[in-house]
């Protein structure tokens, strides 16, 4: 077969009969003009031609996308050789089904694969492998920069789900005391866990953990499947192979989706998804077939049950077109629509009904009712403090997830360019233009998201895991900035071959060195976070047999502020992990009595960024009772600057407030007895000097002043003023630590919970037992970290029990 397909060149195509166009081609453009005698050479295997006229350089037939076989969204059969087999007789093939079929049917496998590895085209191939490349990466990234799962800890709610389908559950069993359990974002219903997020992309992983034991193979497959969706749509959209390898490559390079490809979560599936959508619809509605619009329903249904918000604003500017100009078709078309979105709907309506006892309601709105979209009073979840979302924060938001995203997304302004100078010059399809049209929507949907605010102002976390909401945005920005970028290319390449090859290698060189420098970055972030969770993991892995871990955390949920403190679904981890929130805590430590018990403070802003602290300290636990028992309160010294501060300890609707020296570090012995908290019950021992000092014999702590002389800090305590809480109850004490800044702002530094069982008023036990049980530390075990320490110890003291 001779051809001519070289850019700009035309003239007739010779194509021996029974064969495909090796070099790809624009059907719509082309004119067909059979040749004398090819009708017969069809049919007895003489020579023909097929003349095509204006071809585009490496435009395709529409849906023909050069991966040969059926793509599963109407791709072309494998190219047939129909050329008949020569009879010893020299006898005419006789009439019927052509000799082809038979021929095809004595081919051996290998045979088979040859054929249809040989119709592959270049770029395919290329994305093919490129996929491959991609499924690798994100491997070795979850094993290198996330073992433990990354910064953002809805992971942990995602790997926790898919665990617990794994071993055939809906959701984690909860047992009692249920909240001592409690996982991030969870919610405690009946006798299990509702999380925060619907089964759809949890299954996905479960699979799997089912066939592998890992989670690896679903983190390569999405990442492969978004890549080869993404060349497959850009395909449909554009005809042109090399315009949607272009589009597969920038998505592919982007540091947005090479780290996502890592992580345990949505955003990705969901672009996968997206495209998918597109895809199916537009190419079942061209070629008239059902399958195609099938399994973009299914992808539909599965998009909008995992982030319905995504899918109404990308897709809503197409899904108006496909509804004004599909005359004579919108019946069809939605029949077989609503065919593949029967069984996701189904599935959201069972899973929402399981959780929330209502079919309509996502588990998303169970926790916290003000998370929610639009402005106003908004709250993550329970006991979180009050956050005032309006106009002005969600426009800064958004400006704050664009400009990181022209770093995070690979050449995000260079492509953000081409792809509006496309747009201007009209030179766009029109589902092209309204996926562009859907980013613009979807950007300015997300002013009014306060999730997107949380990240970006509350949070920080997008400066290290990349802009992670804006993932469907990168669906216009490659495949029209592809485009754009292409037909650049070509008008300067017009002007010059050496001007174009400069031009082109100075743009890459450009885009590659931002992709590079971004990418650095935020693996050297997240290493640099990776690492204090290894030192943490390593101290807990320290401890002697098989401890229970008592968190100290605020909010009280396990796996915050560090996917290292969440549990498995069965609660049976060589390190079983409990938040430390009172009275349960004895109950807990009572059920495990066989795990020796520990209690784990972290610093108050660990891992919020590389710089923040990370301290995290390990202390013994034990449990003390009597007619009364007596603890050390140790305060350290409030941050520079600050004004004042005081300790308030809260027992009940009971409640004490002591003032403390702001640069001394103080220490005090509280008495817990039966009669609850009162004033009496605080008695000063002394304020320790964080000067050079040294402490006595009887550990009075001293420092030097000037002149030599030794200075002994004690009764620097305030006089404690007494108050009530409204609806306030328990027995046990908590501890807080605040400091007023020079402005006069009180800043909350500290806060730690003393189990306190009193048995006077615990209707579950005798009045008989103990009167005062408490669970207390014994002192420090290891540390580890760096920053600032947890201010606040409370140690049993034995001499006083």
């Amino acid at each position: 077969m001779s051809s001519r397909h070289e850019m700009g060149q035309t003239g007739p195509v010779s194509v021996e009969p029974g064969t495909e166009p090796q070099a790809p081609f624009d059907v719509i453009d082309a004119q067909v003009v059979v040749s004398p005698g090819l009708e017969s050479g069809l049919a007895h295997g003489t020579p023909g031609s097929v003349v095509v006229a204006a071809p585009r350089g490496d435009a395709v037939p529409r849906g023909n996308t050069g991966l040969g076989g059926n793509t599963g969204l109407g791709g072309d059969a494998e190219p047939r050789n129909d050329t008949p087999r020569s009879r010893p007789d020299g006898e005419q093939p006789p009439a019927g089904p052509p000799a082809s079929d038979a021929a095809r049917g004595r081919r051996t496998p290998v045979q088979r694969l040859r054929v249809r590895l040989a119709s592959i085209s270049g770029p395919a191939r290329y994305v093919m492998v490129l996929a491959v490349l991609s499924a690798a990466v994100a491997v070795v990234l979850r094993h290198t920069v996330f073992p433990f799962l990354s910064v953002n800890n809805d992971e942990g709610i995602y790997l926790l789900h898919a665990r617990t389908l794994a071993e055939g559950r809906l959701f984690p069993p909860a047992p009692d005391p249920a909240r001592s359990y409690l996982p991030w974002l969870g919610t405690v219903v009946g006798d299990h866990y509702v999380l925060k997020y619907t089964p759809f992309v949890p299954a996905i992983f479960a699979i799997g953990i089912v066939l592998t034991g890992s989670i690896d193979p679903a983190l390569a497959m999405i990442v492969m499947a978004a890549v080869v969706v993404t060349y497959l749509l850009g395909v449909e959209l554009f005809g042109s192979r090399r315009t949607a390898a272009l589009a597969a490559t920038l998505l592919a390079l982007s540091p947005l989706v090479i780290l996502q490809s890592a992580m345990v979560l949505s955003y990705l599936p969901t672009l996968v998804l997206l495209q998918v959508t597109v895809l199916g619809v537009l190419r079942g509605r061209r070629r008239r077939r059902a399958a195609p619009v099938v399994v973009a329903g299914l992808a539909l249904g599965v998009a909008a049950a995992v982030r319905p918000y995504d899918v109404v604003l990308l897709l809503a500017p197409l899904a108006i077109w496909l509804l004004l100009t599909s005359t004579g078709g919108r019946c069809w078309l939605g029949r077989w629509l609503l065919c593949g979105l029967a069984a996701p709907v189904a599935l959201v309506l069972l899973s929402n009904a399981a959780a929330t006892g209502d079919p309509l309601r996502l588990p998303f709105t169970l926790l916290e009712p003000d998370d929610k979209l639009g402005f106003g009073v908004r709250k993550l979840y329970p006991g979180d403090g009050r956050h005032d979302f309006g106009l002005l924060e969600g426009l800064r938001s958004v400006g704050d997830h664009l400009w990181l995203f022209g770093g995070w997304a690979c050449g995000g302004v260079v492509l953000a360019g081409c792809a509006i100078v496309v747009a201007a010059r009209r030179q766009l399809s029109a589902p092209a233009a309204l996926l562009g049209a859907g980013g613009l929507l979807f950007l300015g949907g997300y002013v009014g998201f306060w999730g997107a605010w949380n990240a970006a102002e509350l949070w920080g976390g997008i400066r290290y895991v990349g802009p992670f909401y804006l993932v469907p945005v990168l669906i216009p920005l490659v495949h029209l900035g592809a485009e754009g970028l292409v037909r650049a290319g070509e008008a300067v390449f017009a002007r010059g071959r050496r001007l174009g090859l400069i031009a082109v290698a100075g743009t890459g060189a450009a885009i590659l060195a931002l992709t590079a420098v971004v990418l650095v970055g935020a693996v050297r972030a997240n290493l640099t976070l990776t690492g204090h969770d290894r030192d943490l993991s390593a101290m807990l892995d320290r401890l002697p047999g098989d401890p229970l871990v008592f968190v100290a955390a605020n909010p009280p949920f396990l796996g915050h502020p560090t996917p290292v403190t969440a549990n498995g679904p069965k609660l049976e981890d060589p390190v079983l992990f409990a938040v430390s929130r009172g009275v349960d805590d004895l109950i807990v430590a009572a059920d495990h009595a066989d795990r020796p018990a520990y209690l784990l403070r972290l610093a108050s802003a660990y891992d919020r960024s590389p710089a923040s602290p990370s301290t995290a300290r390990v202390e013994r636990l034990a449990v003390r009772s009597g007619r009364r028992v007596a603890v050390t309160l140790r305060v350290d010294a409030a941050p520079a600057g600050a004004r004042s501060a005081r300790v308030v300890l809260t027992e009940g609707v009971r409640r004490l407030s002591i003032p403390v020296h702001p640069r001394i570090p103080t220490s005090m012995i509280l008495t817990v007895d039966a009669d609850g908290l009162d004033t009496t019950d605080v008695i000063s021992i002394t304020s320790i000097a964080n000067i050079a000092g040294g402490m006595d014999s009887t550990g009075i702590v001293t420092d030097r002043n000037d002149s030599g002389r030794s200075r002994v800090h004690s009764g620097s305590l305030g006089r404690p003023s007494a108050s009530t809480v409204r609806d306030g109850r328990g027995t046990s004490i908590t501890v807080a630590y605040y400091a007023t800044s020079p402005s006069g702002r009180e800043h909350f530094l500290d806060q730690q919970v003393l189990p306190v069982r009193l048995a006077a008023r615990d209707g579950s036990r005798p009045a008989a037992g103990p009167p005062v049980t408490v669970l207390g530390s014994l002192g420090e075990v290891d540390e580890v970290g760096e920053g600032r320490r947890p201010p606040l110890r409370i140690i049993i003291d034995d001499r006083r029990g």
